[in-house]
């Protein structure tokens, strides 16, 4: 994924949305970690770091880091949570 080209896009004035996974907790199920997958508004990107910044479900900036992100697209107001299988 080439963060430069999104933070030029986002400094552009391009309004993108972010999906990712994010950990569930796991309730009994001795399979191994599962994953839920979010998409949230993409407020931000640090190349330095390796990270994007998101606003969850459209309140708090959190960061997730460039392996827990699956797509950014453009932002079209609709954000999705989809919870483990």
């Amino acid at each position: 994924m080439d963060l430069a080209a999104i933070e030029e896009k986002l400094v552009s004035g391009e309004s993108l949305k972010i999906k990712y996974r994010y950990p569930v907790e796991n309730t009994g199920r001795s399979h191994g970690s599962q994953f839920g997958v979010r998409t949230d508004k993409l407020l931000d990107v640090s190349v330095e770091l390796g990270r994007f910044y998101a606003k969850f479900r459209g309140d708090s900036p959190i960061w997730l880091s460039a392996e827990e992100v699956l797509e950014i697209a453009p932002d079209d107001g609709i954000y999705e949570e989809l919870p483990a299988e």
